[in-house]
Formats: C-alpha cells, sequence, structure tokens
C-alpha cells in the first residue's frame, strides 16, 4: 500500500480543507468489493451535497483500513464503515476502526443499498409505471435479490438468472416477503434469453462480467431500458444493437442515491444529538424523539431546544387522550 499512500492521503487531505472551506461535514468513507480483478485499493470519485464532502475509498485489507484511519482520525469530521461484509478481512472492520480512532465520529453505511436505491430511482424515473411489465435482472445475488423484490412490489413481473441452483428458492423467498396487494411476482429462469424476451426492462447485475448479448437485446420489447448496474455487463456489441434498436442504455450512477443516504445518517447523528432524549428539569421529566417515556412524562418537540408540548406521555409509548392531561 506504501505506493499508493501519498495518493489516498492527499485525496483525504483535499477532501478535508474542501469540507472546511465550504462549512460542510468531512466524512472518509471506506468500502469493500468482492469483484476479484479490482487493484487492492481505488480512491472512487469524491462526493458531495450541501451537506458533506466526501472521499471514498476501496479496500480489501485488514492492515488499510488501519492505516486509513489512523491517517484520518482528527482530520476528518466521520470515517464511515461499509457494514457488509464482500471480504474475508471485512466482517472486523468495525471494531478495527473502533480500536484506533479516537477524535473522528464512526459511522456505518450499506454500500449494496445505496446501489439498489438509486437503480430504483432510475427506474422510477425512466418506468413510473412498472405495472405487469416485465423485467429481467441478470444476476439475482445481493443486490439483484433486493431490486427484484422493489420491482415486483411496484407491479413488475420478474425473472431472476443467477448462476446457480439457488433461483426458484429465492424466487419462492422473495415472493413470501412481498406486500401480499403487491401485482408483481418474482421467478427464476434458466436462460437469459427467455428471460429477456419481451422484457420491458433488462438490468445486468454480475460482477463487472459482460452477460447481456445481442440476441438478448434483439429479443425485448420495443423501446426498452436496459441498465448496467454491475458495471461492464454489457458486450460492446449489445450495445451497438441496442442503439440500432431504439433502447435505451444507462450506466447505474450511485449519486442518484449517495447523498440523499449519507445525509439521512448525518441528520440521524444530530437529530438523536440535539432532538431525542430524556431530561428532568425542576422535578418534570421531559422525553422528545421517539423516547418512550413513563407514565406522566411531558413530550415535547426538542429535549436539547423545546418549543411545543406535544402531550403527556401515556407510559406504554403513546399520548394521554383525556382532556385534563
Amino acid at each position: 500500500m506504501n505506493e499508493a499512500s501519498a495518493d489516498w492521503k492527499s485525496a483525504i487531505l483535499s477532501m478535508v480543507e474542501h469540507a472546511a472551506a465550504s462549512r460542510r461535514a468531512s466524512i472518509v468513507m471506506i468500502g469493500t468489493t468482492a469483484r476479484a480483478g479490482n487493484p487492492p485499493l481505488i480512491i472512487a470519485p469524491s462526493r458531495e451535497s450541501s451537506e458533506f464532502v466526501a472521499c471514498s475509498l476501496i479496500i480489501r485489507h485488514a492492515a488499510q483500513l488501519l492505516e486509513i484511519c489512523s491517517f484520518a482520525d482528527g482530520k476528518a469530521d466521520y470515517i464511515f464503515i461499509d457494514a457488509e461484509s464482500k471480504t474475508p478481512d471485512s466482517p472486523s472492520f468495525l471494531a478495527l476502526a473502533g480500536s484506533v480512532v479516537r477524535r473522528s465520529r464512526i459511522k456505518t453505511y450499506k454500500g449494496n443499498d445505496i446501489t439498489v436505491l438509486a437503480c430504483d430511482l432510475l427506474i422510477s424515473h425512466l418506468l413510473p409505471d412498472l405495472s405487469q411489465t416485465k423485467a429481467a435482472i441478470i444476476g439475482a445475488g445481493n443486490i439483484g435479490a433486493k431490486l427484484g423484490l422493489v420491482l415486483a412490489e411496484r407491479g413488475a413481473q420478474v425473472s431472476l438468472c443467477r448462476r446457480d441452483d439457488k433461483g426458484p428458492l429465492l424466487a419462492d423467498a422473495l415472493n413470501m416477503v412481498k406486500n401480499k396487494y403487491a401485482s408483481g411476482k418474482l421467478a427464476s429462469s434458466d436462460s437469459k434469453l427467455e428471460a429477456s424476451k419481451g422484457a420491458r426492462l433488462l438490468v445486468g447485475l454480475t460482477q463487472g462480467l459482460p452477460v447481456i448479448t445481442p440476441d438478448m437485446v434483439t429479443v425485448l420489447s420495443p423501446n426498452a431500458l436496459i441498465i448496467d448496474a454491475g458495471i461492464g455487463t454489457i458486450h460492446e456489441e449489445a450495445v451497438q444493437r441496442a442503439n440500432a434498436l431504439g433502447h435505451r442504455l444507462f450506466r447505474l450512477d450511485i449519486r442518484i442515491a449517495f447523498p440523499s443516504v449519507i445525509n439521512s445518517i448525518l441528520y440521524t447523528d444530530k437529530f438523536m444529538n440535539e432532538t431525542a432524549g430524556r431530561r428532568a428539569r425542576n422535578g418534570q421529566h421531559y422525553v422528545a424523539g421517539g423516547v418512550i417515556g413513563k407514565k406522566g412524562d411531558i413530550v415535547v418537540d426538542s429535549i436539547l431546544h423545546p418549543t411545543r408540548i406535544i402531550g403527556i406521555a401515556d407510559g406504554k409509548g403513546g399520548i394521554r387522550q383525556d382532556p385534563t392531561s
């Protein structure tokens, strides 16, 4: 990692300087990848919103995490750790970060869920009504399965393609947990070509493996939407064929969802420190922000800066309804 240290250290320092100059939170995000072909360290594009500036580092090993956390501690306001384990070392990342970080605040995020949300937001923008729409997901792993459930709950008829024999079991399980009133349904398919026939939506979610072929593109519904969500999942000839047929092609950009997720984590941190809580003033107990009060506690809108009384706690998570309360 020494040969790359100057690069990632510069990325962190530049991000911290930019955040400070704009009075925004500075975040070092540490993620992992299951993609075998990736280098051991990737400096991903920086991300920012009105609330934060973040640099993202994709790593594999615990030693890398310790070096990055030790350097970033006290420089960045936050260090975000991907909570999803994608490498042998990654299950220990959060505990290891906690062992060396003393001044920055540690938070977790789920990288795969950001991808699912970004894909769902893109699809819902381009195809607002999925009722009875045929959709095919090529690569029904963690992300593909989650996306399949979302699409089925939006009303799509979803075909899941996996490289192992767990497809039918997965489809059955997802059908069991989806909203019972959802009109969509999931099914497993052994054939990518059959799954693509008549599909209005085709999503590639393998780990950068080109699996979407010209033949699959040819049998799609007219004006279909093709999304390269796994990045590198479409054969070059298939891209050419899709353009010739008038299909829409998109490479998933997680910036669609990234700011809202990170902003929510930052807002939750602020909410739990400034709004939620239980305090006593002049012999009276107050609660706010979802804290379940004891019977008779006064429920207010903010524990640090109360401006409004919501009601009197009933001792079981609700507000007393009697008018004299």
